[in-house]
């Protein structure tokens, strides 16, 4: 069996670079973006949150496809697409 060891999510996380409740590590979700997809791939949220699924894609050049009921959440996912570097 194979296990990730990473820390807790939310164990340092100031309030001010929590993104989503449920936020999940970018170095944790690009991992999965890489080995269950190529470069130009289409990789789909459908629960798009804070965004950390397409900040993944995007520094691993892949496409995406993001949805979100939430429209502050929205907000949030494209303001994190649009910065250099990504976080």
């Amino acid at each position: 069996m194979d296990v990730f060891r990473y820390p807790k999510p939310q164990s340092n996380w100031t309030e001010n670079m929590r993104f989503h409740p449920t936020s999940k590590p970018l170095f944790l979700v690009e991992n999965f973006v890489k080995i269950s997809s190529n470069e130009n791939d289409i990789v789909c949220d459908p629960f798009l949150g804070g965004g950390t699924t397409a900040v993944a894609a995007q520094n691993l050049k892949r496409r995406f496809i993001g949805i979100e009921k939430n429209s502050e959440y929205c907000k949030i996912s494209r303001q994190r697409l649009m910065q250099k570097p990504l976080l």
